[in-house]
């Protein structure tokens, strides 16, 4: 099975002239989004903290992590990337992609986008409500 790609524009969240169109590898196995320490750099994106990672091996890392914009189809969504070592491929998580109403198809290797994003959910007999 090939690899399905998003191109989205990473900004940096004080100065969102500071930007960069990417191909970022859309990853259902991986929460957050990922950049190179390149990437975060030439867009001003200033580590925020630490945070420690299970990576598809298995094994336990930490990696710095900021703030950024990501901007798809012109939507932007305030969210964190993981700033990942020299030369890293951008890696698009499940965080990202729910942000985005981004629906995986398989079947058809590409991206679809929903209508709208959930905002409760059934609870028994009764709808939870949950403020977004």
């Amino acid at each position: 099975m090939s690899e399905i790609y998003l191109k989205l524009t990473i900004a940096n969240i004080k100065d969102p002239e500071r930007q960069q169109e990417t191909l970022f590898l859309v990853d259902t196995g991986a929460t957050r989004a990922w950049v190179s320490k390149e990437i975060a750099e030439g867009v001003g994106i200033e580590p925020a903290g630490i945070v420690r990672l299970e990576l598809a091996d298995g094994s336990i890392t930490e990696r710095p992590y900021g703030f950024c914009l990501f901007v798809y189809n012109g939507e932007i969504v305030a969210g964190n990337v993981v700033i990942g070592p020299p030369g890293c491929e951008p890696l698009a998580g499940t965080h990202v992609l729910q942000d985005f109403r981004i629906i995986v198809d398989l079947e058809r290797h590409e991206v679809i986008r929903g209508q709208a994003m959930r905002a409760k959910r059934k609870v028994g007999r009764h709808s939870a409500s949950f403020s977004v």
